[in-house]
């Protein structure tokens, strides 16, 4: 064999099954790999395949089985249109899906893990997104319950025993109670002076809506708004220092 070769050239049986007698008779990977032209990676490659051919069999199949078929991805659209996380006892339990939700679920039903890409074409429009409104008004806590903990807190006894304890419950109570007031307090209509989305997606600006931004570009505001210059005024250069 021409020593020539690149890593790169497609081998034939042949010289594949050479260079696995070869090496498995007790020559050196690396002189065999010189001597074909190919990393000694490969001629170690083919050394584990000739000693544990099912090793690698084992390996495609693990990899096979990540991917959905399908009538899977056909039960797990129909899962995400008729019932919520909360529904099939997911961690946290939540009324919107969200992407950790999506593989909870498809570990619980198929035992896979498919990919990200897959996932999201599988959920569609079920996906948690942001909120149209900025600031919505605060909701009253639920009942505390283990399957609205994390997964990785809920493997601390600890942490399971206080969550589920009366004083956590009211100390969530009394944050929401905080949080109503304030809420309150920006928002004295309630919620009919939030700005809300018209039919084509605008915004639309309540009447009564005070713009306190500047409209001019390099205005200056707040403590600054008394200073004299331009807002654009470079900055001044220090001289060197004379020794």
């Amino acid at each position: 064999m021409a020593k020539d070769q690149t890593a790169t050239h497609r081998l034939t049986k042949e010289t594949r099954d050479e260079i696995t007698s070869r090496v498995l008779a007790g020559e050196k990977a690396t002189a065999l790999a010189t001597e074909f032209g190919v990393t000694r990676a490969y001629v170690s490659l083919l050394k584990t395949t000739a000693l544990d051919p099912e090793r690698f069999k084992r390996k495609a199949e693990a990899k096979l089985s990540l991917k959905l078929t399908d009538s899977e991805i056909a039960g797990l659209k129909h899962v995400f249109d008729t019932s919520t996380p909360e529904d099939n006892d997911l961690i946290p339990a939540r009324e919107r899906w969200s992407l950790e939700h999506g593989y909870q679920l498809a570990l619980k039903l198929f035992n896979k893990k498919p990919s990200v890409r897959a996932m999201k074409e599988c959920m569609g429009d079920h996906l948690t997104r942001r909120p149209d409104r900025g600031d919505p008004k605060p909701k009253p806590p639920k009942p505390h319950h283990i399957n609205q903990i994390d997964p990785e807190l809920a493997k601390d006894p600890d942490y399971v025993a206080y969550y589920l304890s009366p004083i956590c419950e009211q100390i969530a109570r009394r944050e929401y109670e905080m949080a109503l007031a304030d809420w309150e307090k920006r928002h004295p209509n309630g919620e009919n002076d939030m700005r809300v989305p018209e039919n084509d997606g605008q915004w639309e600006i309540p009447p009564d809506f005070q713009q306190t931004r500047p409209m001019s570009p390099g205005q200056r505001v707040g403590k600054h708004a008394g200073s004299k210059g331009s807002p654009f005024t470079p900055p001044k250069r220090r001289g060197k220092k004379r020794r």
